[in-house]
């Protein structure tokens, strides 16, 4: 729903009818999530469009442009998996932390985490343990949560409200709610509006409030919301287009000095194709003019406007296509990319309080590790020419680290692994050349009988 700012005193001294407050006042924002979850499924304006005549066509087109940034910047933000690494070269604490984010289908959630944040602003993640003591974590959508942050510290989080709503077998309203705190929970139930009512308290481990915000940027607004009205202005003028098409092919008939005719008459001569006239007499359509330059470049201003107050570049642009050079792709995605440089940094923090929650359940079990050991690495999914990018890794040999020439080459997701396998398979080499030595030795081999 928000995220609401509060002094430490303050919130320690909350009790139950507090936190039923807190909730009511702030779940009035599900309006607004409600309505960017329309613009990103289709559910536009134009939708609502009301004939003005009975005889009149209503087309309503949805050219959904809303769905197409938020899948373009997310694809190209998070559509490479996240490249972990361990700074003190800790296999053990790396391989952890590797399997909880396996067992969690870690990549599935980023970009699921990434696509909600990118549509409402803002996503929550929450960790828990499950019936066999598994760490996981789950998304939790910006219009079901509450986050209680510390007035004097930007980051420190003080507690989270989780509700959920569902229809029972009678269509009854029911209300779940969780309260989160650095060292418990509070479970609320109720049935319809304002019946809450506290159920249980129970300890948890986490040594924190165990959730996570992925903000989209610091105002936590959709990277789409900016333009909703054009998307509904261009909704427009493509409905009224093919409305004046439709009215075309149903236009009306004029025909002047057609004599006494009757009814059979004109179906005859529609069936047949002719009309007779009387002298002087004249057939025309009634049709609507339509300019189609004036329109066709009405839209074209519109789509323009739209990838530039978005940051979004055209990838259906004919520029776009061919073999062009990484300057080139570069100059083309500078705009998404500012975009997406703060979207890392905002999701980085995420990641880390991520990786340090889960460090607080290692502990528990007697593993002390600092969750800052982890390196965060994201790899942009832009279009890549492969060629440049091997010549240029190429080049790097002895000036940068393996990882980081690695690092730059397309198609090689985790560059540690990779560095792991040409070590293995040059220490493999050595056996299998001193192995052939020894042969050679055996059968008292001179160097050039071993060379023939």
């Amino acid at each position: 729903m928000s995220v609401i700012y509060m002094d430490r005193s303050s919130f320690n001294s909350l009790d139950e009818n507090d936190i039923k407050r807190i909730y009511n006042e702030n779940k009035m924002s599900l309006e607004r999530y409600k309505e960017l979850d329309d613009q990103y499924i289709g559910k536009h304006k134009m939708l609502d469009k009301v004939k003005s005549s009975n005889n009149d066509p209503n087309n309503k087109i949805i050219n959904n442009f809303c769905k197409y940034i938020t899948d373009a910047v997310t694809g190209y933000f998070i559509g490479e998996p996240i490249v972990y690494s361990s700074a003190s070269e800790d296999k053990e604490f790396l391989e952890k932390i590797t399997n909880v984010f396996e067992y969690n289908d870690e990549q599935d959630e980023n970009a699921e985490l990434a696509k909600k944040s990118s549509i409402h602003g803002s996503v929550f993640e929450l960790l828990y343990m499950d019936e066999d003591s598994n760490i996981r974590f789950s998304k939790v959508p910006a219009n079901q949560g509450i986050l209680i942050k510390d007035a004097a510290l930007e980051d420190g989080y003080l507690g989270f409200i989780r509700s959920l709503h569902y229809l029972d077998k009678n269509k009854q309203m029911h209300i779940l709610m969780e309260f989160y705190t650095s060292t418990e929970v509070w479970y609320f139930k109720g049935k319809g509006e304002g019946s809450l009512q506290l159920v249980s308290v129970m300890d948890h481990y986490w040594q924190d409030v165990p959730v996570v915000e992925y903000p989209n940027n610091a105002e936590r607004l959709g990277d789409f919301e900016g333009i909703i009205s054009l998307n509904d202005a261009y909704n427009t003028v493509q409905s009224n287009t093919a409305n004046l098409f439709q009215y075309n092919d149903e236009a009306l008939l004029k025909i002047t000095k057609l004599g006494e005719v009757t009814t059979n008459d004109i179906r005859e001569m529609r069936q047949k194709g002719a009309v007779i006239l009387d002298d002087g007499g004249d057939v025309s359509w009634m049709l609507k003019e339509i300019n189609d330059t004036a329109v066709e470049n009405y839209k074209n201003r519109l789509i323009q406007d739209m990838h530039l107050f978005s940051g979004i570049p055209n990838m259906t642009d004919a520029s776009f296509g061919g073999n062009l050079s990484g300057v080139a792709i570069s100059y083309k995605m500078w705009s998404m990319d500012q975009i997406v440089k703060i979207k890392e940094r905002k999701f980085k923090k995420g990641i880390q309080r991520r990786i340090e929650l889960i460090t607080n359940i290692f502990a528990l079990f007697g593993y002390t590790y600092d969750y800052r050991d982890i390196n965060i690495t994201f790899k942009r999914n832009a279009p890549q020419n492969d060629l440049e990018n091997a010549q240029i890794a190429t080049m790097l040999q002895g000036m940068l680290s393996q990882y980081s020439v690695l690092s730059r080459i397309n198609g090689i997701e985790n560059p540690q692994d990779e560095i792991d396998r040409i070590k293995q398979e040059n220490e493999d080499e050595e056996v299998s050349q001193g192995v052939y030595r020894n042969l050679a030795s055996a059968f008292e081999l001179t160097e050039d009988e071993l060379n023939e």
